[in-house]
């Protein structure tokens, strides 16, 4: 049985770290046992690990040691890292047996909302033939999460390779939006081993610095998914979506806009919604691996992940 106040370490050396932290102690029924920049033993009556990668160690692939390696130790573990082949569930699902613990990966990043958005467009619209989402993201200095500033995707500086490595660095949380979509807008599962189609281009101004990225992923021929990065701009929401469906005799388009929260960018708080509100299901929940399902309404455990 749950104790009344369960104790949560954050591990983590990121701003968004801090300020899931911070929302952790706001809640009566959570506090924060630890916050640990660096790998290190939680204190010992920890139950829980919020484990929120920033860019360096996603690029460096240190989720990949890490995660199974707290799961084994015994600890419950909510983590904001990107699930693609860095880290196999394989290796997530045998340490959650070893440690008798439970896995979630809260989709992070505000590549979920879309994804939610659709699911429950899906259910209204029939007959689609062709999907295609816009996301347009305005980013402050110090970025969002996962990037620690703007030159981590190249942005204010001259440097097109960082532009690449910056997106492929998020590439698992929108690989995971697609094939979600994918599974409710069309007949039949996408092919789980397939890997998006994407491309990646920069737009600079006449002194070679860089003001613009764009992302283009392709799930097939009826999907695709535009990003475009840019600097934040004080007259505009922060993070905008558009979404277009094509119909055999109609095409529509949905615009959806997320404004400051808090004082948090809205990529910033959803995150940091998505993992306060996970902590305590998930804790509770049997060992084994939950992800977030893509619905509106409430967390979710996928049963085909369960072993």
């Amino acid at each position: 049985m749950s104790s009344p106040t369960l104790p949560v370490a954050v591990l983590g050396a990121g701003l968004l770290a801090e300020r899931i932290a911070d929302r952790i102690d706001a809640r009566a029924d959570l506090r924060v046992a630890a916050r640990i920049s660096t790998a290190q033993t939680p204190p010992e009556d920890t139950k829980c690990v919020v484990y929120v990668p920033d860019f360096a160690e996603i690029t460096a692939d240190t989720p990949k040691a890490a995660l199974p390696q707290l799961l084994r130790d015994g600890y419950d573990v909510i983590s904001t890292a990107p699930l693609d082949g860095r880290v196999p569930l394989t290796d997530l699902l045998d340490a959650c047996r070893t440690g008798h613990s439970t896995f979630h990966a809260t989709g992070a990043f505000q590549s979920t909302i879309p994804a939610r958005l659709v699911r429950s467009l899906a259910e209204v619209t029939r007959g689609i033939r062709r999907l295609e989402l816009v996301e347009e993201l305005d980013l402050p200095q110090e970025a969002v999460y996962p990037w620690n500033a703007l030159h981590d995707i190249g942005i204010a500086t001259t440097d097109t390779d960082a532009a690449g490595v910056g997106a492929a660095a998020v590439d698992g949380y929108y690989t995971a939006g697609l094939r979600v979509l994918h599974e409710a807008v069309f007949p039949g599962p996408a092919d789980t081993a397939a890997a998006p189609g994407t491309s990646v281009d920069v737009i600079a101004d006449d002194s070679g610095t860089i003001r613009e990225v764009i992302v283009d992923r392709d799930l097939g021929p009826r999907l695709s998914y535009r990003s475009i990065w840019t600097t934040a701009t004080a007259d505009r929401a922060p993070l905008r979506y558009r979404l277009v469906t094509t119909t055999e005799t109609a095409k529509g388009t949905a615009n959806v806009r997320f404004r400051f929260t808090d004082g948090l960018h809205p990529a910033d708080y959803l995150t940091c919604v998505n993992v306060v509100d996970a902590i305590r299901p998930i804790h509770e929940h049997e060992p084994g691996i939950a992800r977030r399902d893509l619905s509106i309404t409430r967390l979710l455990p996928d049963d085909r992940l369960f072993g």
